[in-house]
């Protein structure tokens, strides 16, 4: 059966998400409430997220930022030398992928690096770019089996 959805109902259910604690981003509402986030941004009520939200009374921006943190602190738990340890337990195979798989290695060795290149190199991997989409390869440096480390 279809859900009757009228801008009350939309406020009421933010309002009730919200006091049993749970995550009311845009991204997680969009990936498990799939008929509220798409009642609310529809033209006929809200026209957006964040319009249903600060309706039902929630500071909008605290919502963004609560997100910002969850976001930093999955990315601020790599350390200089965590990336290095990681990188060098991981097979050059999977090295490849890593940007897919473990988005937050990836982000946090750019972070602290500067590039993912970089990275590579320093744990004594040399990246080489191939001459078409997903051609690129990962070799072990050679000499440099500590890791980089003097």
């Amino acid at each position: 059966m279809k859900q009757k959805w009228s801008k009350e109902r939309i406020v009421e259910t933010i309002q009730e998400l919200r006091k049993k604690n749970i995550d009311i981003s845009a991204s997680n509402i969009s990936k498990n409430y799939i008929p509220l986030f798409t009642a609310a941004c529809s033209g006929r009520y809200f026209s957006s997220w964040a319009n249903a939200v600060k309706t039902a009374g929630i500071d909008y921006e605290q919502i963004l930022g609560a997100g910002k943190n969850r976001r930093r602190e999955k990315l601020t738990k790599w350390s200089k030398e965590l990336i290095l340890e990681e990188l060098q337990r991981l097979e050059s195979q999977s090295l490849l992928t890593t940007y897919r798989n473990k988005l937050s290695l990836y982000s946090a060795a750019r972070r602290e690096f500067g590039s993912w290149k970089q990275a590579l190199e320093t744990v004594g991997y040399r990246l080489t770019k191939g001459s078409h989409k997903n051609s690129n390869q990962i070799f072990r440096s050679e000499g440099l089996s500590n890791g980089g480390k003097n």
